[in-house]
């Protein structure tokens, strides 16, 4: 690559701008002198970078991934600078831009009448329209998967794997790009952006929530407040609601009052490890936090209180607690499950449960908050590969900015799918419960826009809860590797045999169906055999490195 390529690209761009300047008005005027302006900054950028790669070529010391990381940084300016020389000006042409996302639910039968809205309003305000399309779990094509079936997409620990495809090279460096969207970069709190970077380069846009850690159990007000007498306490330890079960065992003894699938109950080992990676169950161990062992990496097998947990729900499911089935069930959907469950969420998140679950509840905290890499991963990232990357950060910013479109993706057609409450709450009515369900978190920020209330008076909605859910992470567990994500593409069949050696002990060990005394040293025994020390090590390895660089 030489530099009068740029040079090319730049005065091509100005032709077309200097072009359609005689045609607009004094307004378009200034906007195309904005543009040029941030064109010339590009071009620059672009000059600095190519040299950089030059010069970094000629260095017998040079190394395959420092090349590589510095032509994808010209590749993600030289897309911007493209797509800014082509960008619309007039206000007639759009672009079409596809948004992969995740979904648990089916409830999306009227998300074309919304995705046909959102379109309207991003195609005036923007020059955009998108088609957005939700995956489950096991829907991601490997198509989908290098990046080029999207422009846009969800992705996070879980789901899409970030680090996986960073390495892959599938999503676009947006560390200097992101510049050019101060509005869409100051959403965002100086904290959370630690947690979409690699090698101190920025690869997503976070999406504000709930980015700490904190684990509740979801009750049913109805049976343990108002039928059984007890108080409603804000903190109950995960031991300390075995009175709960029993109570209900006792009234019920056909019955159980945790009904799981053989995910085993939501979120219950989410804050039991700073984790490195939870597919894998290989993080930090909370607990070695100011010893000397704090910077260890340990399979959770090893960890005592994932351990100690696991024993508890064994003894729980020894006592009749769980159903029995558990483990042979793909799914159990929250409406029809035990009067106690749990989740990851926040205070306020009440309002959300209780129209989910169709029945007033009350929420007290098990784990948390702690704050880490992987608790801040919810986020967006725009495909490498896309031939828009400026719209593509146009339709982000406007997702995470503008409220009446962030409201419409989230809740849908005011009037239809929802009914606005005098102290600006919103209300979904039957048919936004049942024809638009989506999952908030993996759109954008859930702290712009309107609150969602309950539909039960026993379950009121803190209209503050977002500031004091923010400001409460000040007195968070932080992680000791904050920022820091492991790159496995060295280890890659390692880690694939050691998955699926988990996914076959996982539906006994996580219900309690299995005594995980037994199992744990079986199920450690074969992960060992598939590679689990070498893994061990390579993430060590890099954590050491990303530590000892500061």
């Amino acid at each position: 690559m030489k530099q009068k390529h740029w040079v090319i690209l730049a005065c091509l761009a100005f032709a077309v701008l200097a072009a359609l300047t005689l045609a607009l008005s004094s307004r378009q005027q200034e906007q195309i002198r904005m543009l040029s302006q941030k064109i010339t900054e590009m071009t620059v950028k672009l000059d600095e970078a190519d040299v950089q790669l030059e010069s970094m070529t000629s260095a017998s010391r040079i190394t395959n991934s420092a090349i590589k990381e510095a032509e994808q940084r010209i590749k993600a300016l030289e897309n911007s600078l493209n797509s800014a020389g082509t960008s619309r000006v007039s206000g007639k042409d759009t672009v079409h831009l596809v948004w992969v996302l995740f979904s648990e639910t089916s409830k999306l039968q009227d998300w074309s009448e919304v995705e046909a809205a959102l379109n309207a309003y991003s195609a005036e305000k923007i020059g955009v329209t998108c088609e957005f399309r939700y995956l489950g779990r096991d829907e991601l094509s490997d198509a989908i998967l290098d990046g080029h079936e999207y422009d846009v997409v969800f992705t996070c620990n879980w789901w899409n794997d970030f680090a996986k495809n960073v390495s892959a090279g599938n999503f676009m460096d947006l560390t200097e790009v992101l510049e050019y969207y101060p509005e869409l970069k100051e959403t965002v709190l100086d904290s959370a952006w630690s947690g979409t970077k690699i090698k101190d380069r920025v690869y997503a846009v976070p999406h504000m929530k709930d980015i700490g850690c904190e684990v509740f159990w979801i009750l049913d007000s109805n049976y343990f407040l108002k039928e059984k007498g007890f108080e409603k306490d804000q903190y109950i330890s995960f031991e300390e609601i075995e009175p709960y079960l029993k109570a209900y065992k006792d009234d019920h003894p056909d019955d159980y009052p945790i009904k799981i699938s053989s995910q085993g109950l939501t979120s219950w080992q989410s804050a039991l490890s700073d984790w490195m990676d939870m597919d894998l169950l290989l993080g930090l161990d909370w607990d070695a936090q100011g010893t000397s062992h704090k910077y260890e990496v340990k399979s959770a097998l090893e960890i005592p209180a994932w351990r100690e947990r696991l024993r508890t729900i064994h003894r729980w499911y020894e006592l009749g607690y769980i159903n029995p089935d558990a483990a042979e069930l793909a799914s159990y959907p929250r409406a029809v499950a035990g009067v106690v469950q749990s989740g990851q969420g926040w205070f306020g998140a009440e309002t959300v449960w209780a129209n989910v679950i169709k029945k007033p509840i009350y929420i007290a905290r098990f784990d948390g908050p702690y704050l880490s890499t992987s608790s801040i991963q919810a986020m967006t990232a725009v495909s490498a590969f896309t031939d828009h990357p400026a719209e593509a950060l146009k339709l982000i910013e406007l997702m995470n900015t503008d409220p009446w479109y962030r409201e419409t993706a989230r809740y849908g057609i005011e009037g239809k799918h929802y009914i606005r409450n005098y102290d600006g709450t919103v209300i979904r009515t039957a048919e936004g419960s049942e024809n638009m369900g989506v999952q908030a978190y993996v759109q954008g920020h859930i702290t712009l826009g309107a609150l969602e209330a309950s539909l039960y008076p026993e379950v009121p909605t803190d209209t503050h809860q977002w500031e004091k859910t923010l400001a409460s992470y000040a007195n968070a567990t932080v992680s000791a590797a904050m920022g820091f994500t492991p790159d496995l593409s060295s280890i890659g069949p390692e880690c694939e045999a050691i998955k699926k050696v988990i996914v076959e002990y996982r539906p006994q060990l996580y219900t309690g169906a299995a005594d995980p005394d037994v199992v744990i040293p079986k199920m450690l025994k074969d992960m060992e055999a598939a590679g689990l020390r070498k893994v061990i090590g390579e993430i060590q390895r890099q954590l050491d490195a990303f530590l000892a660089d500061g």
